[in-house]
């Protein structure tokens, strides 16, 4: 036999002397003088307890209900990590590349090819990748059908169906890279005319597109909305003393503000998602938003984005679902807290699988990548959505408390806030440097590019926020001056943070500088730009085979060594991939580089030049000149 004690909140029971329990309230710091072992006290408040004898199995009964909650989660977490697994099987390695191709860049053939093969590092996604070719009048070759090597992931081909005439073609491809971003690059070869010479061995380079602006509103959306799920749960998980978790003191969570407040982040993060799919794949196969409907399918079953999506809606649908749950006024205290804490692991898996589909699944070392980026989002969302929550509800909740009470709840509350914007703060500034080193190509990047410039701004802002948050931990230290309008201040900067989020996810960071010279409508020219002068002449000027002859000088007249000069011809007539090569030290004689390349046809042309000194200073620099 074994004596139960059931503990219940409420005024004290007034008992005669003997019964082992004196007229007063028994708390925490009380301990020494309790009478009876049998009588447990509470950390906070007043209770009176009930004594029953009972059966030992009987005292068992109610041992297995957090071992069930818990049993709960940890079933959740290894189902979570199998979906995870099954899929994302493979791990891309790098930004795609194309590292070989038949014809080759340049490439004079005796006869006409039988087939076009382009290899790059990665395997590309299967869906929406084509090869168009075009003669030197732009014609398009037509019916040229691309597809992927169903034994080799990294190779997209077609076969020529005819039989090529002597002329100079471009071969302009599209792709999804495995980081989830449109791609697009173009080849130029000839045919006839030099047989057998290999004109240069230049490097073929990638474009991306531009960015959707829609697609960049309803990813912060989608962040916001989310933002506010996490902190509504933060707040009744963990800031909240325990007393205030449990019993007639969660009443708040049934007022209107709050469910509001919930069904508010739901609909805008479920309306986000659902509308990013439609936007998503019009930007992926370039098409119009009228078409998007056929290739719903192609999209969830062949892209990185589509699997991505497809779990981010079911986990953010189940976690909303907990949410909702967790405010039934039937529901005990164990089964709200276990709700609440599958509903947070649920919301957290839909930012791990967000992860998978962007930059950092594209990295040499895709896991560690991945991992950063989920935990620098999820250290923002729940920093911003906790500072949303506090704003709105800590007086409420502290309201229902009058005098040194609602000041020891008030602060008690702030100060476990601090703590977690603490961890916040160190897991954006290591996974935010961290990013930052492997995904700008150099330094100069940060400040010439427009995923430097935004990342840049994004960091200044964070700094802003970082500092709103010093401010509110020494407050809560000193505990005299209670968090106003600095708290809201941090709220809004937290969320132009998510803005910029959003834009970087679209933006590529291998992009090229927003910093142009305004071009002339001259063959051979010597531009001035950030204290160099830069030359550029083309000879013969004409289709076919030219030599660009490229020199560098500076504010004294004198050569400058070059480390590499980046060469991108878009013509400016006809829609057409960009043809690419590279100079450096090997192309220089005498302070002059040359080198040559192929001109694919007639018209004019955008000559844009990435140059880095030896010295490691860059400068962009943009010619047009016509041909023909």
């Amino acid at each position: 036999m074994m004596r139960k004690v059931q503990w219940t909140w409420g005024p004290m029971p007034v008992r005669k002397a003997g019964e082992g329990l004196s007229n007063r309230s028994i708390r925490s710091n009380e301990l020494q003088n309790m009478p009876s072992a049998g009588h447990v006290p509470s950390a906070v408040g007043h209770y009176h307890c009930k004594e029953s004898v009972s059966r030992p199995e009987a005292a068992l009964s109610n041992k297995p209900t957090g071992q069930k909650g818990k049993a709960m989660l940890h079933s959740l977490l290894a189902l979570l990590v199998l979906l995870m697994c099954v899929v994302f099987p493979q791990q891309s390695m790098a930004h795609s590349a194309v590292v070989e191709s038949s014809p080759s860049q340049n490439e004079v053939l005796e006869q006409s090819p039988q087939q076009i093969k382009i290899r790059f590092n990665e395997d590309i996604q299967r869906a929406y990748y084509s090869i168009k070719l075009m003669d030197s009048s732009g014609k398009v070759i037509q019916p040229i059908e691309a597809q992927i090597d169903e034994k080799d992931g990294t190779v997209l081909k077609a076969n020529v169906p005819m039989k090529l005439a002597g002329d100079i073609y471009n071969i302009s491809w599209k792709a999804v890279s495995g980081d989830g971003h449109p791609v697009q690059g173009g080849i130029v070869f000839q045919v006839g005319d030099g047989a057998g010479k290999n004109v240069n061995d230049t490097d073929i380079r990638i474009s991306d597109k531009p960015v959707n602006p829609m697609l960049v509103v309803m990813r912060w959306l989608q962040y916001a909305g989310q933002a506010m799920l996490l902190g509504a749960l933060c707040l009744t998980l963990f800031l909240l003393p325990q007393r205030l978790r449990t019993g007639e003191n969660t009443g708040w969570m049934m007022s209107g503000r709050y469910r509001w407040f919930v069904i508010a982040g739901s609909v805008i993060a479920l309306a986000a998602l659902l509308i990013q799919l439609p936007l998503r794949i019009a930007w992926d196969a370039d098409i119009p938003l009228s078409g998007t409907g056929a290739e719903v399918m192609t999209t969830l079953q062949g892209t990185v984005f589509g699997k991505v999506w497809l779990l981010q809606m079911i986990f953010t649908l189940l976690g909303i679902a907990g949410l909702l749950i967790m405010q039934l006024r039937k529901l005990s205290a164990s089964a709200r807290k276990v709700t609440g804490l599958a509903a947070f692991v649920l919301l957290i898996a839909a930012l791990l699988a967000k992860a998978f589909d962007g930059h950092a699944y594209a990295e040499p070392y895709a896991g560690i990548a991945v991992a950063a980026d989920f935990i620098h989002l999820l250290s923002a969302l729940i920093w911003s959505g906790a500072l949303l929550a506090l704003a709105l509800f800590l007086p409420k909740i502290a309201g229902l408390y009058q005098g040194e009470e609602r000041r020891s709840v008030y602060w008690s509350i702030v100060r476990r806030f601090s703590w977690w914007a603490i961890v916040s703060v160190a897991a954006l500034l290591v996974t935010g440097i961290y990013g930052s080193l492997i995904y700008l190509p150099e330094l100069n990047s940060m400040f010439t590019t427009a995923y430097g410039l935004t990342l840049l701004g994004k960091i200044l802002l964070f700094l802003i926020m970082a500092a709103f948050a010093g401010m509110n931990y020494v407050k809560g230290r000193k505990q005299e001056e209670e968090l106003g309008k600095d708290l809201i201040w941090e709220v809004l900067t937290g969320f132009v943070i998510l803005v910029l989020a959003a834009i970087l996810v679209h933006l590529s960071p291998m992009g090229g500088s927003l910093v142009k010279v305004k071009p002339e409508q001259i063959t051979a020219q010597t531009l001035q730009v950030e204290g160099y002068d830069v030359s550029l002449k083309v000879t013969p000027l004409e289709m076919g085979s030219n030599d660009f002859i490229v020199t560098v000088k500076d504010a004294k007249g004198q050569p400058v060594d070059v480390e590499q000069i980046e060469v991108t011809m878009t013509h400016m007539d006809m829609a057409m991939a960009p043809a690419e090569f590279t100079m450096n030290s090997a192309d220089e004689q005498n302070g002059v580089y040359q080198k040559k390349s192929m001109i694919s046809m007639n018209g004019r042309w955008q000559i844009d030049m990435h140059i880095l000194t030896k010295k490691l200073d860059s400068m962009d620099v943009q010619f047009t000149i016509k041909v023909g």
